[in-house]
């Protein structure tokens, strides 16, 4: 338990930075509809009030929206309902990108993470391979995502194997390394654990 807290406080710090330096999966939107522009400048700018959702609905609202716009006015908002920890409306949000097309890399990446989130993690790890067949734009943030995932569900090398693709992609990435460095620590203690226990034993 203290462990899976862990990756999950290690995957909200990453998103959360993320945010802060303008999130590349929240898009911009170049339109006629003010509405659309505003839901832009709101989401890259971070912001994740009832406002911004506000403007981006309304802008989907939109009569005369075209298919290109729909799409990224749905990950914007979706983006936004994960800074918000409204898990599921970020999932109804990029699967209703996934059904305008089905390869959109990032609408899957932003799937998986919210469905590690959610403990689904057996779906994320399958939406998180398929965002990184389709060539996310920051495929470090889907090794680890994805690798967090794998340890959820008990596939400590796989996990292992995903921290260490992220940190090769990405060299002194804080996230991947953390966790790295908490593989060794359980590594070293599990070492230090055993090695204790074996002259008690023999002078029992």
């Amino acid at each position: 338990m203290v462990i899976l807290a862990l990756v999950a406080g290690a995957l909200i710090a990453a998103t959360e930075a993320a945010a802060q330096q303008g999130d590349p999966a929240a898009v911009t939107v170049v339109g006629r509809d003010p509405n659309a522009r505003q839901c832009s400048q709101l989401v890259l700018r971070g912001d994740s009030t009832d406002e911004t959702i506000e403007v981006c609905t309304d802008a989907l609202n939109y009569r005369r929206l075209e298919r290109q716009p729909q799409l990224q006015l749905l990950i914007n908002r979706g983006v936004t309902y994960l800074r918000r920890r409204e898990w599921q409306r970020a999932i109804d949000d990029f699967d209703a990108v996934i059904a305008l097309d089905r390869r959109h890399a990032e609408a899957h990446l932003n799937r998986g993470a919210a469905l590690v989130q959610q403990g689904q993690h057996g779906q994320a790890v399958a939406a998180i391979t398929e965002a990184l067949s389709l060539g996310v734009r920051e495929p470090h943030k889907a090794y680890f995502n994805r690798g967090a995932a794998r340890e959820a569900l008990g596939d400590i090398r796989g996990a292992y194997e995903d921290y260490s693709t992220a940190l090769e992609i990405q060299p002194d990435w804080g996230p991947a390394s953390a966790e790295l460095a908490r593989f060794a620590r359980t590594r070293r203690d599990h070492l230090a654990t055993i090695l204790g226990e074996g002259p008690r034993q023999q002078n029992q």
